[in-house]
């Protein structure tokens, strides 16, 4: 029995820890749009042309730099505009549906126009 509530305890503390930097967040986000790159959402309303997708949205927003800190749209937005890409789970390769994307710009334009390399 104590095994078994030491294993529970462990698992808890597992899964704790710091929160990841503005940057990785941000790259998160952008992976996950650009794996629905196909749907109407993504390719064309962000110009995303035929070039890499995730090299031209880190341009764009400079969340490919380490040192990046989200300011506009701030860490707890972005949170919240990812919720609809991460849906359907957290793995990294596992991408959102045409819908969770057209919802997540549809509900966060924020997001849109940052991914658009809009300023903040």
């Amino acid at each position: 029995m104590r095994l078994l509530a030491l294993g529970a305890l462990a698992l808890v503390f597992a899964c704790g820890g710091p929160p990841a930097p503005d940057a990785a967040l941000c790259r998160d986000v952008l992976a996950r749009v650009c794996l629905a790159r196909s749907c109407p959402a993504v390719g064309e309303p962000l110009g995303l042309g035929t070039g890499g997708c995730q090299a031209t949205l880190e341009a764009r927003t400079g969340c490919g730099e380490e040192a990046f800190v989200l300011s506009e749209p701030s860490r707890e937005r972005l949170l919240f505009c990812r919720q609809p890409l991460v849906r359907r789970g957290t793995d990294p390769g596992k991408a959102p549906t045409c819908g969770e994307v057209a919802e997540a710009f549809r509900d966060c334009p924020d997001l849109a126009a940052f991914l658009q390399g809009a300023p903040p």
